[in-house]
């Protein structure tokens, strides 16, 4: 057998055995479903999908190092060299072998299971965003970035601990590089958060350092078997390539300010203090496409148009139960950008929605949240700080009756609720800014359980929506008994 057709029968062993083994293929599944348990609420945007699951394929890329690591390091455990000998073929084919097999297999299983979730992502659309492809090449590059190292560490390092305590430190770094900024830059093999409207990542670059690394990884193992000119070569000419490429990428990727504001919630922004990027694609006049359904104008962000139908499947039942002459000047639906919408302008003639959208159980909350922007709206429910409290007011009973043409309206609760990192809040109540209690609920539910209550509020609308008209006032109004104790006003009242 020629030394060629030796090697390739060696590739060949250690790829059927690395795939038909559990380890590579029980990762792959691991990180799969993992992943599709986290974003099974929420609605694919293709801007982040492919670097959510790139995080979540380091998973793959430890086992493919501890199989490349157990490969490489086999001639070196006790009895092995012994054993080995009088089989064909030398070390340095045995390690070229392990080290081809693990990239191969790795990357093979990595791009099944980078498909896999696309795929599985497209099917629960309707999809936004923006697809990268060497985003998705690089999650899948990252594995058999970690098979050449554990092969390099195989041969140069093949104690047990080698391989756990450099996951370990990779995973550190990653993690750190994603939270802290710096540690590693753009020469780790994932860079793990990216938002949807972040600037775009040097993606490109990354792939030319990923691929570079391999290669010089693979040189690196064999070189533990002597120094020959074309091994060495290989490992100065893949180190000319990575090294710049992945200073070259850590150099052009966003900064902090070029991602998030760099002022707190509350100050005010000035035109200079916003990159001109986010002026061009998010805040300018020409930013945002769009389109009138019904009564209402919807305008989104161009990548994020498909989503419109579920904006307005939030909107529509609030506005058909408004009373027609109500119908006449409803605000513009307009979608913001997650980092910068303190930077946007912000008046009576639009309500907001972000980058960001539930399906399954997480859609009830957008959907309430975006009805209830328009409620309070419609309602005339202001708030002179923060918050108010709208006990006692019949304006509170008519929006949470209106708002439970959308969404169930629910008990008040003084909290938070911030889905996804975005900026979709219910605070304090279904009624937004505006508090209310268990009577102003209850009567509400009555009423939605009341045939002909629709009539009876367009009949008495503008008395309903005056400030100074109290539920007892209004329960004659609506066909309504008192029953329910009435709540103190807990704080300034809504005005």
């Amino acid at each position: 057998m020629t030394p060629s057709a030796r090697l390739r029968a060696l590739v060949a062993f250690e790829t059927r055995r690395l795939l038909r083994g559990p380890l590579l293929w029980g990762a792959a599944a691991l990180c799969l479903v993992l992943r599709l348990y986290a974003v099974r609420e929420w609605l694919p945007d293709l801007t982040v999908d492919p670097v959510s699951m790139s995080g979540a394929m380091l998973l793959l890329a430890a086992a493919a190092m501890l199989a490349a690591h157990l490969a490489a390091s086999r001639d070196t455990r006790e009895g092995m060299p012994e054993t080995l000998g009088p089989l064909p073929g030398r070390a340095p084919e045995r390690t070229v072998a392990a080290v081809v097999a693990a990239v191969a297999a790795g990357t093979g299983i990595a791009a099944l299971t980078m498909a896999l979730y696309l795929a599985a992502r497209l099917a629960m659309g309707p999809v936004a965003g923006t697809f990268d492809p060497y985003e998705a090449l690089a999650g899948v590059l990252a594995v058999p970035f970690a098979a050449g190292l554990g092969a390099v560490l195989g041969r140069w390092a093949p104690w047990p601990v080698a391989v756990p305590a450099a996951a370990f430190l990779l995973g550190v770094f990653t993690w750190l590089n994603g939270n802290q900024s710096g540690y590693g830059g753009w020469f780790l093999p994932v860079v793990l958060f990216h938002g949807p409207d972040w600037p775009a990542r040097p993606s490109g670059l990354h792939v030319l350092y990923l691929v570079a690394a391999v290669a010089l990884f693979a040189a690196a193992a064999l070189l533990r078997h002597g120094i020959r000119s074309a091994r060495l070569a290989a490992a100065v000419t893949a180190a000319a390539v990575a090294v710049p490429a992945g200073a070259a990428a850590t150099a052009a990727a966003p900064g902090g300010e070029e991602m998030n504001p760099p002022l707190t919630r509350g100050m005010k922004f000035t035109a200079r203090l916003v990159p001109a990027r986010v002026r061009d694609r998010y805040l300018g006049p020409d930013s945002r496409r769009c389109e009138k359904r019904g009564a209402v104008t919807y305008c989104a962000f161009p990548q994020y148009v498909s989503w419109i139908p579920l904006w307005a499947s939030a909107v529509e039942p609030v506005v058909e139960a408004l009373p027609p002459a109500a119908r006449g000047r409803l605000p513009v639906v307009r979608q913001y950008s997650d980092s910068w919408w303190m930077a946007d302008d912000h008046d009576d003639r639009s309500i907001g929605t972000f980058m960001v959208w539930g399906r399954a159980g997480a859609a009830d909350a957008h959907r309430g949240a975006l009805a209830s922007a328009l409620v309070g709206r419609l309602v005339r429910l202001r708030a002179t700080g923060d918050d108010c409290d709208a006990r006692g007011q019949a304006r509170a009973v008519v929006g949470l009756w209106l708002l439970g043409q959308a969404v169930p309206p629910a008990p008040a609760a003084e909290e938070w609720l911030q889905r996804g990192g975005s900026h979709f809040e219910l605070r304090h109540s279904s009624l937004g800014n505006a508090r209310y209690g268990a009577a102003e609920l209850g009567y509400a539910r009555e009423l939605l359980a009341t045939p002909g209550a629709r009539e009876r509020i367009w009949a008495h609308w503008e008395t309903l929506l005056k400030p100074g008209t109290t539920i007892e006032r209004a329960l004659p109004l609506l066909g309504l008994r008192p029953h329910f104790t009435p709540e103190p006003v807990r704080g300034t009242p809504c005005s």
